[in-house]
């Protein structure tokens, strides 16, 4: 008995931090992957410096490959000379060798650009008095008024959408 009790207080004596005891239910709920491939994610920027990462963009980690999105094909072709230094960085800056393989791709579009799309589609058309009818009368009978206000916030885009489309206003 004397020693059960001595084996208890041990286990009691060694806490462990939150963040050890978050990690370790995430793990089981199969989540402290995300964690990590965040964690590699936000490296990124340090890893290659302000110039790539500002045409860059890091996608996703998968089975030890990271994707990374690029502005375009010129500098896909660019970052495969130089992909062997910006793993070594990754791993290093990590602690770990989590990064096996980079694959580059098209599919990065710059902040300036996203900018200027979130103005154009904020610029909506103004809507009749019987599109907000309609809207009205569709989302009036939803009793989740959250869910409300997303159905007609999803009208509101897809009539203006449509509207801009029939004027040539969007291809």
């Amino acid at each position: 008995m004397p020693q059960e009790i001595m084996r208890k207080r041990k286990q009691q004596a060694q806490l462990q931090s939150i963040g050890e005891v978050l990690f370790s239910i995430l793990k089981k709920k199969g989540m402290a992957s995300k964690i990590e491939e965040n964690v590699l994610l936000k490296l990124w920027p340090k890893a290659v410096g302000p110039q790539i990462a500002s045409k860059t963009q890091p996608d996703c980690l998968r089975n030890g490959t990271l994707f990374v999105k690029t502005i375009s094909s010129v500098w896909v072709q660019q970052l495969h000379f130089i992909k062997e230094e910006i793993r070594s960085k990754l791993n290093e800056l990590s602690g770990k060798s989590a990064i096996k393989e980079i694959r580059f791709l098209v599919g990065h579009t710059l902040a300036q650009e996203k900018a200027e799309d979130n103005v154009s589609s904020t610029k909506k058309t103004i809507l009749k008095k019987r599109d907000k009818e309609m809207i009205a009368e569709c989302t009036a009978a939803l009793a989740d008024r959250e869910l409300a206000s997303v159905l007609k916030r999803v009208m509101q885009l897809e009539i203006t959408r449509r509207r801009q489309r029939e004027n040539g206003k969007v291809q």
